[in-house]
């Protein structure tokens, strides 16, 4: 299940991805550390923890 909410994330941020210049492989195991955190979250509040780790990561 973990790796479904995963893809899925990805799916839905890979434009933010791109425009953030980030590389797949590290923005995906921030997805995954932040489904990780709390595997029972909405999607969009994973969603919305994964971006905010992502905008940190590159400050």
């Amino acid at each position: 299940m973990h790796e479904i909410v995963v893809n899925r994330v990805m799916e839905r941020l890979s434009g933010f991805i791109q425009s953030i210049a980030m590389s797949a492989q590290d923005a995906r195991q921030i997805v995954s550390r932040a489904v990780a955190e709390d595997p029972s979250a909405p999607e969009y509040d994973i969603e919305a923890k994964a971006r905010a780790w992502m905008l940190i990561a590159l400050a």
